[in-house]
């Protein structure tokens, strides 16, 4: 009876186990990034960046010996996001995997009327990573997700991979994950924010970008960078654009630069660069990353900048209520590296360094200054003081009714900025200064 039962039950595990429900990896068409527009007739347009694993070989840059890109691109218009997918599955004659797929990318003109009901469908999909990329693109997604987005990049994924890299060396964007941006939609207490992507503007757009990667032929003259608005004015800097207005020749087709700002599911606005460092060191993000400022010396020659490489210190925090009015009271603080040269004046010095500090401190409180009250604005808290304001209330309904982001904009934020310069280029001290040497210091004009 036993050897019967024993029989039986192998039996039963024999025919329960096994792969019938495999999906051989020839099948599969896997997806490395998605992008939303507006399509016509009030659909959605769908694109898709789908590997060509074949062409992923030693043919370099994903050429593949010159047989193409290493990618499949296809766009889609349907009612829906999960329409697409399917539309294209049959037209591919392969199974679409979401599971590998590492950017969400809304055109503008989509970000800026809703996203919030598509951003919760991507939520609730079983195949889709909560740690995605999420991002706005510079007028249509489709636009940057057709050009080959780096010439050093065997895959779309991969330049995904290396461009997030750079959050935390530069602070000139944030990396926002998909599960942050749903938590950001759901709370009132901060609002959504993304980086911004964009096409280089006057190069590659809708060429692919393949002149961007060309060697310039013997006697052939060289574009000149193309330079926007203003930029001639004292204290402009290259940190305070947007990807897709860095003036520049050559190099990749595709840059993330600033911030994509929202209020619920709809883009309200954006912040730049310098704008993204200082929100990031408010929230404790920022890490380190590069500034140039003008000589406070001679504040009018841009050729003798000053160049710092800037750290995260502390961020304090503090909010008081009285009724509905809050005040925010925020204190930075960050550490500077002097590594410029083209100055006329010896900031390493310490007679002179004070000034340099003071000169750093003062651009950053413009800067962030000029965040706060375009957020306010806005009517989006981008830098977290909701967190703050939450914690002045006994319970989260409390909190709740309060409806923090409605008074945000008549909130009084008061900043103060501190900077410490601790190293000389690779050195710890400044040159040491001979005995009985006086330098003399200019008094700078009013």
């Amino acid at each position: 009876m036993r050897s019967r039962v024993l029989l039986l039950v192998i039996l039963i595990a024999t025919c329960c186990s096994g792969c019938w429900d495999r999906v051989e990896l020839e099948d599969i068409a896997w997806v490395q990034a998605i992008g939303f527009d507006e399509g016509p007739g009030g659909y959605l347009s769908t694109t898709l960046e789908i590997v060509i694993p074949h062409r992923l070989g030693a043919g370099g840059a994903g050429r593949d010996g010159g047989r193409g890109p290493g990618f499949l691109t296809m766009t889609v218009v349907s009612r829906t996001a999960y329409d697409a997918v399917d539309l294209a599955a049959v037209t591919l004659g392969r199974t679409l995997s979401l599971q590998h797929t590492q950017l969400f990318l809304f055109g503008e003109g989509l970000a800026r009327s809703d996203i919030r009901g598509l951003v919760s469908a991507l939520d609730q999909s079983r195949e889709v990573r909560r740690s995605s990329i999420i991002a706005v693109a510079r007028g249509r997604a489709e636009d940057v997700l057709r050009v080959m987005m780096s010439p050093l990049e065997m895959s779309p994924s991969r330049f995904i991979q290396t461009v997030i890299q750079q959050h935390p060396r530069t602070g000139l964007f944030e990396a926002r994950r998909l599960s942050t941006f749903i938590s950001a939609l759901e709370t009132g207490s901060v609002s959504p924010s993304c980086p911004i992507v964009a096409i280089s503007r006057g190069i590659g757009a809708g060429k692919g970008g393949e002149e961007l990667s060309r060697t310039p032929q013997p006697g052939e003259r060289i574009q000149k960078p193309e330079f926007p608005p203003g930029f001639e004015s004292p204290g402009w800097t290259a940190t305070q654009l947007q990807a897709g207005q860095i003036p520049q020749i050559g190099g990749g087709p595709v840059g993330v630069m600033g911030t994509a700002v929202f209020s619920g599911g709809r883009m309200v606005g954006d912040l730049n660069g310098d704008e993204t460092a200082c929100m990031l060191a408010v929230r404790g993000d920022f890490e380190r990353g590069g500034l140039s400022i003008e000589d406070p010396m001679e504040p009018s020659k841009p050729e003798y900048s000053m160049s710092y490489e800037v750290r995260g210190g502390k961020s304090r925090v503090k909010a008081t209520r009285s009724g509905d009015s809050v005040q925010i009271d925020v204190e930075i603080s960050l550490e500077i590296d002097y590594v410029s040269s083209r100055t006329q004046t010896d900031y390493t010095d310490p007679r002179n360094a004070r000034m340099a500090e003071q000169a750093v401190g003062a651009y950053v409180k413009r800067i962030l200054d000029t965040a706060i009250s375009r957020t306010q604005e806005m009517k989006a808290d981008v830098f977290g003081f909701g967190d703050k304001v939450r914690r002045t209330f006994a319970t989260w309904p409390e909190f709740d009714r309060f409806a923090w982001l409605s008074k945000y904009p008549r909130a009084v934020v008061k900043t103060a900025v501190n900077v410490k310069m601790t190293r000389y280029g690779l050195s710890f001290a400044p040159p040491r200064i001979p005995p009985g040497e006086v330098i003399i210091e200019r008094e700078r004009e009013p």
